[in-house]
């Protein structure tokens, strides 16, 4: 893997871990934004897992090339669902950038990882 791919997938595992523990310790912000998606609140949690899951994969794939292109690969497809939903109520830029970069970033860790 090249460098480029290592680099990313340490900045994405790591702001993954960041945003699962928001999800998995029910901060009022992300309650708060799920009601503003009109996303049930009981999902939360489970967002949270699919994160550390993700960042878990991203990390295992040091060792183990194709499970850090599926991870990045599933990665890609949260962010890309997430920043829809975030089109889809017309929430603000200020909410619905983070969620692209995201997507932007897993995209270009898969792809550097291929």
């Amino acid at each position: 893997m090249s460098l480029t791919s290592n680099v990313l997938s340490v900045l994405l595992a790591l702001v993954c871990l960041a945003s699962a523990y928001t999800d998995l310790t029910m901060m009022p912000q992300i309650v708060e934004s799920m009601t503003k998606l009109k996303m049930p609140i009981r999902i939360i949690p489970a967002l949270g897992v699919a994160k550390l899951a993700g960042a878990a994969g991203l990390m295992i794939g040091f060792a183990n090339d194709n499970l850090r292109i599926y991870a990045a690969f599933c990665l890609a497809v949260y962010f890309v669902l997430a920043t829809w939903c975030h089109v889809r109520v017309r929430d603000t830029a200020a909410n619905t950038i983070p969620a692209l970069v995201l997507c932007l970033v897993s995209v270009a860790t898969l792809l550097t990882s291929i």
